[in-house]
């Protein structure tokens, strides 16, 4: 309609020119009108010229525009394709589940299914551990099924074309590893775990850098691997196989970062790790910042072991960053944290972080829902905004911080887990406190059964509410904190709550 008013306006505009040429010529001598008779043909001609450069702009706009008919069409085919492929697949999961006894989904019922629907060949079932993958292999998209028969997606199927090489885009451009901000600055890419791999074996080449995560990766999934071609093996199904079979040690944790990685809210999923020693995705860290990262999977190790660190020195940020992984830590060195295992010195901040309730934190001596703990004075951990939902089970256990030797500081925490251990506490298991005053806990919250508040040495009570169930008035309490401390709380997300669990408000 837009377009027909404009059409209309234009030629309006035409017609009063052509009548104030007629009427100012007309009365002219007629000597006059015939030595000018060509040039006002040859203005008219030209104003027709213009005219028709006009229309055929909105015409050709109508039709290849961003919202013109070439691309309305385009876009109305590929959401007809779409909404076929989700009608298809949502017949086949009721199909495949109707098969099951239990009423569970089976990788082979759902492809047997997908084939009588599509035909043989035309999609590809993968269980990528909690979930299936279902790729329509004609329109490279794939969806995600979980074991309740939800669908999640459409995703287009990425390809990196320079697996292994984080210095290079998924576009052939040429990275630097710096961070935006600066001039001229563009962060290294991890498009693949082959890039995961590159950067965890040859980690000293980009200690300092700034590293971004393209996408959500899943160890389990084919489709996050490019070629497999790294660790000497030589397709995807061998170098998958050697990261995620339980009989090996799984992924090598990424050594001594000191830069920053961003996960751009993305995930690392079904990570593999089961090792001696230190245990985490990144094994130390020291002066990092890590960022906008999820992670799932099994963490194992004998000493300090974290779901995104094992151990930390000096300045290190934590935020926007939670764990859905089990992490274990089995010895006489063993600290178990969901977000980080010990904090050796320096000032730790970990904010807007959360462990999930699948989860399962345990540790032979220490563990924590956030924080395993700190084993010197010279280390202080800071925990602004988080909460803790997993079950920990260690000898000194704390829903959020296991033990902590000195200083530390928790403020507008929330832990819901079930915690076992011989010295527990709803926040903190046990303390051995010098500089009582260099301590800060606000605002903390924990529920009835984690009971004990207790401390080793100093005898110092960690200051928390115990809770029968978290209710709207808790997440008022701890939403207006961050309203009432603006300065403090800069960037700290707003709580809400859902079946009595808090949640992040993204």
């Amino acid at each position: 309609m837009r377009r027909e008013e404009e059409k209309t306006k234009v030629i309006g505009e035409i017609e009063k020119m052509k009548a104030n040429f007629k009427n100012k010529f007309c009365k002219t001598q007629i000597k006059t009108n015939i030595q000018n008779q060509t040039g006002i043909t040859l203005l008219v001609l030209v104003i027709t010229i213009i005219i028709l450069l006009i229309l055929a702009g909105i015409t050709i706009n109508a039709i290849t525009g961003d919202n013109g008919i070439i691309g309305n069409a385009g876009s109305a085919k590929e959401e007809a394709e779409i909404a076929n492929e989700k009608d298809v697949l949502e017949e086949a999961i009721v199909q495949a589940m109707g098969k099951n006894k239990y009423g569970n989904i089976e990788e082979d019922k759902l492809q047997e299914q997908l084939d009588k629907e599509t035909g043989e060949g035309k999609t590809d079932v993968n269980d990528v551990g909690d979930d299936f993958e279902v790729i329509f292999i004609d329109s490279d998209r794939y969806y995600i099924v979980d074991k309740d028969g939800n669908i999640e997606g459409e995703y287009p199927i990425i390809k990196d074309k320079y697996p292994g090489d984080i210095t290079v885009g998924i576009d052939g451009e040429e990275l630097n590893g710096k961070a935006e901000t600066e001039e001229g600055g563009k962060p290294y890419e991890i498009w693949c775990i082959e890039d995961l791999v590159e950067w965890s074996q040859n980690y000293e080449a980009y200690q300092d850098a700034y590293i971004k995560l393209g996408r959500t990766l899943n160890f389990e999934s084919r489709l996050s691997y490019a070629n497999g071609k790294i660790l000497n093996c030589n397709s995807i199904e061998e170098l998958r196989d050697l990261l995620t079979n339980t009989t090996g040690s799984g992924f090598t944790p990424i050594m001594n970062f000191s830069g920053t990685f961003d996960g751009q809210s993305n995930e690392i999923q079904n990570i593999y790790i089961n090792k001696t020693g230190r245990a985490g995705l990144f094994q130390t860290i020291d002066n990092g910042i890590i960022q906008n990262l999820g992670i799932s999977g099994n963490v194992m190790g004998t000493e300090e072991c974290g779901g995104i660190f094992a151990n930390g020195y000096n300045e290190i940020t934590i935020s926007n960053c939670y764990n859905k992984a089990n992490i274990i830590s089995e010895g006489d060195k063993s600290w178990a944290g969901g977000i980080c295992g010990i904090m050796g010195t320096g000032r730790l901040t970990i904010v807007n972080c959360y462990n999930s309730e699948e989860t399962k934190i345990m540790g032979d001596i220490w563990a924590g829902g956030i924080l395993g703990g700190t084993r010197t004075a010279a280390a202080t951990p800071f925990i602004y905004n988080c909460y803790n939902l997993g079950n920990i089970n260690g000898a000194t256990v704390g829903g959020i911080i296991g033990y902590v030797y000195d200083h530390a500081g928790c403020i507008n925490v929330y832990s819901a887990g079930n915690i076992t251990g011989s010295t527990i506490g709803g926040i903190v298991g046990a303390a051995m406190w010098n500089n009582v005053s260099a301590n800060k806990f606000e605002n903390c919250y924990f529920l009835k059964s984690n009971i004990v508040q207790q401390s080793a040495g100093k005898n110092i009570t960690v200051n928390a509410t115990m809770l029968e169930e978290l209710t709207d008035e808790t997440i008022n309490e701890l939403n207006t904190y961050i309203t009432n401390n603006s300065t403090l709380t800069s960037g700290w997300k707003k709580w809400t709550i859902e079946n009595h669990k808090p949640q992040f408000i993204e």
